[in-house]
């Protein structure tokens, strides 16, 4: 059985909600927003705070380049999302493909939480640095241009100098005495003959 101290633990109870609202709005929304939700007791609501105008925002499938406003509300009186969504969505005429109501400890509320922590660290600064501001400073004419074509034309020429007096390697290498004598596999055997020559003249057919 409940006691009086479970009744006011109960009736003190509330319940937290971001609403969000893609593309413009009136400057007198939030009065507006906080009118429709008297139904349901606020007892705290966030201004609005707007994102930036994204190509796909989060939580709007179906839109592209529009920003969001998004309300952070405190009810003590409980109502499923759905409800809420489909009430404000028709009292305010907003169109219900441009209104979002979510509770904070949603997976998708989380996932977007850990997007914001994840923009403002360093490392992230850094790969949405499309200037490169902190690579190595590179001296344009070591790498490139008549100096670096100089230098590179030095060191061929030194080279080359360093390796004058090295042996080269015959291009072809053709078969000497020794190995016609020790039929060596180098040496197959006299070339064509021209005509048409008597089999037993040639080669391996010698009486």
């Amino acid at each position: 059985m409940s006691t009086f101290k479970d009744y006011l633990t109960e009736s003190a109870k509330s319940y937290d909600y971001k609403i969000k609202v893609a593309g413009d709005i009136d400057k007198d929304f939030a009065s507006k927003l906080e009118s429709a939700l008297a139904k349901f007791e606020v007892s705290k609501m966030s201004t609005g705070k707007k994102t930036p105008i994204m190509t796909l925002p989060l939580d709007f499938p179906m839109l592209s380049n529009e920003q969001v406003t998004i309300y952070d509300v405190t009810t003590n009186y409980p109502v499923s999302q759905k409800v809420m969504h489909e009430y404000l969505s028709d009292l305010l005429r907003i169109p219900s493909t441009h209104m979002v109501v979510r509770k904070p400890g949603e997976p998708t509320e989380e996932y977007q939480d850990d997007m914001q922590v994840g923009k403002k660290s360093e490392y992230a600064n850094k790969l949405h640095d499309i200037e490169y501001k902190d690579a190595p400073k590179v001296n344009s004419e070591e790498v490139t241009g008549d100096k670096y074509n100089m230098s590179l034309m030095r060191e061929l020429l030194k080279d080359r100098q360093e390796n004058k007096d090295a042996p080269k390697e015959k291009a072809n290498m053709m078969p000497n005495e020794s190995d016609k004598t020790n039929k060596s596999p180098i040496h197959t055997g006299p070339g064509p003959v021209k005509g048409n020559p008597h089999p037993a003249t040639l080669q391996g057919f010698k009486q």
